[in-house]
């Protein structure tokens, strides 16, 4: 079965966003790793990084939130 990571990928953050979680983590790709930096460079995120793990290297975006949260 095939399914669509970009699809997968914003879901994801809204229910973090909805529940208040301070970061989210993805398996990790080039397409997820550029989506992170356009999410962090208009403001969306406050910033994305990499965790080496083995066997499958996750992206960890740490969200941002208003002054009310």
């Amino acid at each position: 079965m095939m399914t669509d990571p970009i699809a997968d990928m914003l879901p994801r953050i809204r229910n973090a966003v909805r529940v208040k979680r301070p970061h989210v983590d993805f398996p990790m790709s080039k397409v997820k790793c550029g989506l992170a930096e356009v999410l962090k460079r208009e403001g969306y995120i406050w910033d994305w990084k990499t965790l080496e793990q083995q066997p499958v290297s996750h992206l960890r975006l740490e969200l941002k939130y208003g002054p009310n949260g």
